[in-house]
């Protein structure tokens, strides 16, 4: 199976029925924050929603509330963003996994099914991640239902550039070790409408979101 194809089988399996990954969920609820200004990397629409180079990344402002009680596998996330590509909301109360305090992405897919943690960054220290399905408005209007995925992270993303270090799913062994600054903290959250892959687009979706947050208070 080709890095393309494991990004479609990750980004879908809150509606496939992919196997419960190995974490380190632990007691009590995770509930935190992300603040203004945020961040979307590419136009919904656009080739590349991933922009290594950071070329790509559209500034605006928004918020995020996560809430979430991974033993029981339930919480809540909320977000909103406005800015080039249109004003954004996500909901999401459906969840498949949440797993806490575990490597993502990388060559291997970190200390997961590779199927969930495709190759599209660096290995990253993740301090808690969800894999469900939800809702995404523009504008004001339901633009789709679909996978959604969020990651609490380690500062993988320069939050002055936007650059990753990083040179695509195809260039993944160049790095064995985790690229990243552990002093940060990043929210990442992305979806796309339910369908098949589709070739030149990078995830390989038509339309994707991906919104990005480097002020994160936890509560």
């Amino acid at each position: 199976m080709g890095w393309k194809e494991r990004i479609g089988m990750a980004l879908l399996i809150a509606l496939t029925g992919m196997p419960s990954i190995a974490s380190g969920a632990g007691k009590g609820t995770v509930e935190m924050r992300g603040l203004g200004p945020a961040y979307q990397v590419g136009r919904h629409d656009s080739r590349d929603r991933f922009c290594y180079d950071g070329s790509c990344i559209l500034h605006g402002v928004g918020n995020i509330f996560i809430k979430l009680d991974p033993a029981a596998n339930r919480g809540m996330i909320v977000a909103t963003f406005k800015g080039p590509d249109g004003e954004w909301k996500v909901v999401q109360k459906r969840f498949m996994k949440i797993a806490t305090n575990v490597n993502l992405h990388g060559a291997k897919g970190g200390d997961i099914d590779p199927k969930l943690s495709p190759p599209v960054l660096p290995q990253v220290w993740t301090y808690v991640a969800t894999w469900g399905a939800g809702e995404v408005y523009r504008n004001g209007k339901l633009a789709w239902k679909g996978p959604i995925h969020l990651m609490v992270t380690e500062e993988v993303r320069d939050p002055v550039t936007g650059k990753v270090d990083y040179r695509g799913p195809m260039k993944a062994k160049e790095y064995p070790g985790s690229v990243h600054n552990p002093m940060g903290i990043q929210i990442h959250l992305v979806s796309h409408p339910k369908e098949g892959p589709v070739k030149g687009y990078l995830p390989p979706y038509k339309r994707f979101l991906h919104l990005m947050w480097d002020t994160v208070l936890w509560e």
